[in-house]
């Protein structure tokens, strides 16, 4: 018996989600998805290191980094869009239903090429002034221009990377997304190396690089899909359809997700523009320029978006083990599974903790390095700018757990198809207070113009939207479990 379960787990890269040790299996399922999250960000990190060290220095780095939100914005938003693709497969499975699950694949690869077209076309040509509303200063603009325009242009390329992750992930197997973007990254370090080195393109190189390896991502999940023989489902071109249930089903949970990753996403925007009006900074008596706090909130944000991959991980698996047993109608391991995920959340995020307390330097200066100008004077000194990204990471380091218990929750509820509570619940308690914060207080009283006050609004949003999650949560999963009641009455 031993024997067949383990030659069954070998050849056949689906995991029930339904069955066996669900605390085990979150972990290792989840592991992957962090990894190939990691890898997204892995991306950026590797343009800003290359750029930083063997393209035009500082400047450049300034020009990719002062992308970083928009380029998390639009990876939120269309990994959160993808999530309805989830949710409806994961159902469809859990209630072992084939033929809607066939339909749920083919309109989810539709939709993704359709919206990564559409959006990528308008983001090209909007992409200089999305950056002047964020206050990109002038001498990086044009390059920042140039980056974000190439990006768009390989948006098609991500969509469809992530709407089939997340059908795969869905289907029980979070390993093949991993072993895809590992691929993909692996090329896309090469080609970041060839352009800047040998053809010396600095920004127009990496940008380049990052939608080549995308598309490579898109076209290896694009062959999964079609020619895995042993999956639940596969992608079948010649009866492609846009089924309109399915649709519906996709945007329910879709849309309302995008705009919970949107409105996330949209003061981090304005908290990175925010720092532009920061002056006559200076931390233990010493001045620290613009272009010092903009490196080091650079660095910090690209060491904080490895922690969320993680926090990230444990949500999304959460809504594939949920929405596998909310469609098999099995409410105790529902329970089970959130609690799970908070658990293994919290471990990862103390793990993380401890690591940028011991060793912060050491991680910022991975991306902040001395640079001078043509004059030969120094424009950002390594020191003063460390200082300033360790101001940043040591606000929101002990604050890990408080966004790993909304995004938890946020996706729990998800899974059992309760999609428009978690976004109006981030939207008023994310959003809001951080918008209504960055332009009252902050803008107008010269105490709380500074950028520990800043960087305090995170961890004040999260608190408050974790107290509004605890009564939300118990209420619609009660409500979640009398539906399953009934479907299965309706069923007997």
């Amino acid at each position: 018996m031993a024997q067949s379960i383990k030659m069954k787990t070998k050849t056949h890269p689906e995991m029930d989600l339904t069955s066996g040790n669900l605390f085990l299996k979150i972990p290792l399922f989840a592991l992957p998805m962090a990894l190939s999250t990691i890898l997204q960000l892995l991306y950026s990190t590797v343009d800003l290191f290359t750029v930083s060290h063997y393209g035009g220095g500082n400047l450049s780095m300034s020009a990719v980094g002062s992308n970083s939100a928009l380029v998390n914005l639009i990876i939120t938003l269309f990994v959160s869009l993808a999530v309805g693709a989830n949710v409806a497969l994961g159902n469809a499975k859990g209630a072992d239903n084939k033929e809607k699950a066939q339909k749920v694949l083919s309109t989810s690869m539709i939709l993704s090429v359709i919206v990564g077209i559409l959006v990528g076309i308008i983001g090209y040509f909007i992409s200089p002034l999305l950056l002047k509303a964020m206050k990109t200063p002038d001498d990086i603009l044009s390059l920042a221009a140039t980056y974000l325009k190439i990006y768009f242009i390989g948006l098609p390329f991500m969509m469809i990377y992530n709407f089939g992750s997340q059908i795969l992930r869905a289907l029980g197997d979070s390993r093949r997304p991993f072993y895809f973007l590992a691929i993909s990254g692996i090329i896309n370090i090469a080609f970041d190396l060839l352009f800047v080195i040998v053809f010396d393109l600095d920004v127009v190189g990496v940008a380049l690089a990052t939608i080549i390896s995308e598309a490579i991502s898109a076209a290896l999940v694009i062959l999964w899909l079609t020619f895995n023989k042993k999956g639940y489902v596969r992608l079948d071109f010649k009866h492609l359809i846009l089924d309109r249930e399915s649709l519906v089903d996709i945007l329910k949970i879709g849309i309302p997700a995008g705009l919970q990753g949107l409105g996330f996403c949209i003061p981090n925007v304005l908290i990175q523009s925010s720092l532009y009006t920061i002056h006559n900074y200076t931390i233990n008596g010493i001045p620290i320029s613009e272009d010092e706090i903009l490196s080091g909130a650079s660095a910090s944000s690209q060491i904080e978006g490895y922690v969320y991959a993680l926090v990230e991980a444990f949500a999304l698996s959460c809504v594939s083990f949920v929405g596998q047993n909310f469609g098999a109608g099995k409410k105790e391991n529902i329970k089970k599974i959130y609690w799970y995920s908070m658990a293994w959340m919290a471990i990862f995020c103390v793990l993380c903790s401890l690591l940028v307390l011991i060793i912060p330097n050491q991680l910022l200066s991975i991306f902040i390095s001395n640079s001078e100008l043509e004059d030969g004077t120094t424009q950002i000194i390594k020191e003063n700018a460390l200082a300033a990204g360790r101001e940043r990471m040591y606000m929101m380091v002990f604050t890990y757990v408080l966004d790993g218990f909304m995004d938890v929750s946020s996706q729990y509820l998800r899974g059992m198809k309760h999609s428009t509570a978690p976004a109006i619940i981030t939207l008023i308690g994310c959003t809001g207070t951080r918008i209504v914060f960055i332009f009252t207080l902050f803008t107008y009283v010269s105490y709380f113009h500074t950028i520990f006050w800043l960087y305090f609004c995170y961890p004040l949003s999260w608190r408050f939207v974790d107290r509004i999650y605890i009564p939300v949560t118990i209420m619609l999963q009660k409500k979640a479990f009398k539906a399953i009641d009934e479907r299965t009455a309706k069923a007997a």
